[in-house]
This record gives C-alpha cells, sequence and structure tokens, in this order.
C-alpha cells in the first residue's frame, strides 16, 4: 500500500510542475527558449535522461549473467565518455548558439548545408529511438509488475499516461526539471539498493562468497568480448545521443554547460558503480536456487532485490527510482524523435507550416509515438541490455561522426556527412545479422562512418569553414 501512494503523489507532484511549466510557443517547447541557467539541472537531468529503466533494471541484472567484466567496462566506459562529453559540451553549445539550431538533425544540416542529411539522420533517429522505447516500455512493465503486483500489461498503460501527460503538457522544460528531480531520486534508489546488498553480505566480506567464476575477468555466462562491446555501445550515446545535447542546446550560456560538467560525470559515476555491481554482488548474499530464475530474465533481478533486502517504504523509494529513471528517458527520446519527424520532415515537406501548428503536431506526434511503442513492447522475447545496446549504437553512430568532425574538422562536406549517416547504419544492421558476434556492432559502424565520412568529404568541394572558439 506504501508503495501504492508513493506512486500517487509521485505522479501529481510532476503534473502539477508540468503544468506550471507549460509552454505556448515551439522554441519553448524544444529547448526551453534557451534560458536555462542552473548547471545543477543540466548536468543533473543530463544523467536522468541517459539513465532509463533498461539501466536500473537491465544493466543491474546483467552482472548476473555477465560477472565482473560487466561492472568493469560499464562502469569505466561510463565515466570517461561522460568526462569526454563534458569537455566538448561548450563547443557544442557554441556551434548550436551560431546556427540557431533547435534540434540535432538542423544543427547538422546548418554545419553542412546538407536537408538530405537532416531528414536521413532524422529517418534514422525516428526508426531507432522507437525501438530504444520499445526496450524501455519492457523495463517499465516489468518494474510495475514486480513491485506493485499488477499485471504487465497494465504496467505498460500505467507507463504510457504519465510518460504522455507531462511530454505533451510541458516540453524540454518540464522534462529537464522533472529530470533533475528524478535523478536524485534515482541515485537514492542505486545507492539504498547497493548499500543493502553490502549490509547483508557482511560488509566486504561479500566478496568472498562471490563465485570465482562471476569474478572472473573472460567473463560468466556472457563472454568478456560481448561485456566490453555492449558497455562500450552503450557508453557511446554519452557523446552523441540527440536526446542528450538537446539539453546542451537550452543553457543560457557556456558558462552553465562548463559547470553542469561538474555535476554531470560525478553523478553518473556514482549511479553506474552503483546499479551495475548488483548483479554480482547479488551471489553475495542469495544462494544458487534463489537466483536461478534470473539466469534467464535478468531484468527480474532488481525488484527482486529491492523487495528482499529493504523495508516497506524504503522498497517504494527503490520503485520510484526505477519509474524515474525510465520516465525521464522516455520524455526526452519522445520529445526528438518527434521533432525529427515534425520539425526536421515535416518543415522539409512542407516549409511555410506555421510554427504553431508545428508545435501542436510535435504534442500529438509524440503521444502517438508513446502509445506505439508501448503496444509493440507487448511482446519482446529479448533481455534489454543486448535491445539497448543496439538501438543506442546505431544512433550513437550516425551522429557522433559527422558532429565531433563537423566540429574539429573544418574540410568536412555535404557529401561526407550523408555518406556517414548511410555507412553508420547499413554496416551496423548488415554486421547485426551477417557479423562475428563477438565484436560488437557499434565498432564497426564507427569505423565505415568514419571512412565514408573523411572519404566523401576529400572527394567533394573544400568544406564550409567554421568559427567554434577554442575555449
Amino acid at each position: 500500500m506504501i508503495n501504492q501512494i508513493l506512486l500517487v503523489i509521485y505522479v501529481i507532484a510532476i503534473i502539477l510542475l508540468s503544468l506550471k511549466l507549460k509552454q505556448g510557443t515551439f522554441s519553448g517547447f524544444v529547448v526551453s527558449d534557451r534560458q536555462v541557467m542552473y548547471p545543477a539541472v543540466i548536468g543533473i537531468a543530463y544523467m536522468a535522461a541517459y539513465f532509463s529503466a533498461a539501466s536500473f533494471l537491465g544493466g543491474g541484472g546483467f552482472g548476473l549473467v555477465a560477472g565482473l567484466p560487466w561492472v568493469i567496462w560499464a562502469v569505466f566506459f561510463h565515466v570517461a565518455f561522460a568526462c569526454l562529453a563534458f569537455l566538448i559540451a561548450p563547443k557544442i553549445w557554441t556551434m548550436a548558439q551560431q546556427y540557431d539550431a533547435k534540434t540535432v538533425p538542423q544543427l547538422l544540416e546548418r554545419r553542412y548545408n546538407s536537408q538530405e542529411g537532416k531528414v536521413l539522420l532524422a529517418g534514422i533517429m525516428l526508426v531507432m529511438y522507437t525501438v530504444y522505447l520499445v526496450a524501455i516500455f519492457k523495463g517499465c512493465g516489468n518494474l510495475f509488475q514486480g513491485l506493485l503486483g499488477i499485471t504487465y500489461v497494465q504496467g505498460l498503460i500505467l507507463a504510457v499516461v504519465i510518460v504522455a501527460l507531462y511530454y505533451a503538457i510541458g516540453g524540454l522544460p518540464a522534462i529537464l526539471w522533472i529530470s533533475f528531480l528524478q535523478g536524485l531520486i534515482m541515485i537514492v534508489g542505486a545507492i539504498l539498493l547497493y548499500s543493502g546488498l553490502i549490509s547483508s553480505g557482511q560488509g566486504m566480506a561479500i566478496w568472498n562468497n562471490i563465485p570465482d567464476a562471476v569474478l572472473s575477468m573472460t567473463g560468466n555466462a556472457v563472454p568478456w568480448q560481448k561485456s566490453f562491446g555492449n558497455a562500450f555501445a552503450i557508453s557511446l550515446g554519452l557523446l552523441a545521443l540527440p536526446d542528450l545535447l538537446i539539453m546542451l542546446f537550452s543553457a543560457k550560456d557556456k558558462r552553465v554547460v562548463r559547470f553542469a560538467g561538474i555535476y554531470g560525470p560525478i553523478s553518473i559515476a556514482v549511479y553506474a558503480l552503483c546499479i551495475f555491481s548488483l548483479g554480482i554482488l547479488a551471489y553475495g548474499v542469495f544462494t544458487s536456487e534463489q537466483l536461478a530464475p534470473f539466469m534467464t530474465n535478468p531484468d527480474g533481478l532488481v525488484p527482486f532485490l529491492a523487495t528482499s533486502l529493504l523495508p516497506a517504504g524504503f522498497d517504494g523509494i527503490v520503485l520510484l527510482a526505477a519509474i524515474s529513471a525510465a520516465m525521464s528517458t522516455m520524455s526526452a527520446i519522445v520529445l526528438v524523435t518527434t521533432t525529427a519527424l515534425t520539425s526536421d520532415i515535416l518543415k522539409f515537406l512542407s516549409p511555410n507550416t506555421p510554427d504553431k501548428q508545428v508545435l501542436l503536431m510535435t504534442r500529438i506526434v509524440g503521444v502517438i509515438i508513446i502509445v506505439l511503442a508501448a503496444f509493440f513492447a507487448l511482446d519482446v522475447p529479448q533481455m534489454i541490455v543486448p535491445l539497448v545496446s543496439a538501438s543506442m549504437g546505431v544512433i550513437a553512430c550516425c551522429v557522433f561522426v559527422p558532429l565531433i568532425f563537423g566540429i574539429y574538422w573544418k574540410r568536412g562536406t555535404s557529401m561526407g556527412f550523408v555518406a556517414s549517416l548511410i555507412a553508420s547504419f547499413g554496416s551496423v544492421v548488415l554486421w547485426q545479422y551477417y557479423g562475428n558476434p563477438l565484436i560488437h556492432t557499434v565498432f564497426i559502424g564507427l569505423i565505415c562512418g568514419t571512412l565514408a565520412y573523411i572519404g566523401g568529404s576529400l572527394a567533394s568541394k573544400q568544406g564550409l569553414p567554421i568559427a567554434i572558439d577554442s575555449e
């Protein structure tokens, strides 16, 4: 009963906040009119939007089958890429300001003077982010089922209602502030679960009870190469996912972006260490018979840990933390997916469409995408981590190459931009079906995308000059 009460209070709070932050203009809805002045809000919201229910449930449980390599590589890459992301964040903010870009496809279109590239990238985002949403909805359904005692379908419906309401009402301002609060809840929930396991395992003595096979760097039931690839592919998103980059676009000035670089990496480090360690630490507290059901469904481990280790009320905080992880990511993803369709594709096909109409369509289409993703999540046979890794890897590859080269290499051209998109997307899809499963598709996508970008740019005319300061 306590969990249900906490959930009701939580939902009422975020809806009231959404109503307070309701936006009437397209610019306000998608980039907060570039008026966000609090670094902590951007830094922690960045963390919350990045880590989803896939991390809370899938990432926490994946260590059960993958062993120590998953923990080592996941924590290392997340912290390393978070630091890199905020090192280049001021340059990204500057470029967004110079081109007055409100979406990532729009930013790259204006950098390369390529409407074709914009529409192609928007289409890729629309498809792959929908796949990503399906994975997150799967996590939500599992979460509500495990902690509220309702059916999986009821959990999906509940998630749809919550996300649709505060997305459609508030836009990015609501997403930022609610994600900031959700990020704080996520950190508390992660620490509670981690502390609960350490306490139940008699402190550091917990490591003595973990089987050697789980602590082997060759991997447990999953080879270390797959853990390495999954961790790298997912973490790469910190540098290039559009749902994170728009948060940088919203900053009032470069100072805000710089100081957000303190809050972002620290919160990511704490959360990653606590969550990704849960799977292997569970071996030090529970018997193999108790953990056996989760070897085939590791996504259900975290709800089990919450209800088994924590007293009533505290497991409710974990419930809110997991819900927060899902809601913060879904709302940001829906925003960039919808704007990719309405602002980037619709405005390309019908340039004279007024912003007021685009805003209305952005709200309506966003709700439709939420419902469709939940429908496809009714039957998702895969574990969350591989599904998220594949979808995030495609998006990250397609954005990372033209974004980074666009900042640091003046000779990049429209031909290079389009060639990199085609090569990244095509190589990832082909490798997914025909490549060596021990080599993650994201590595192939990055290599092919980079070679195509450089080759296409050198084969065409001199790139456009860019004037991004060196600070």
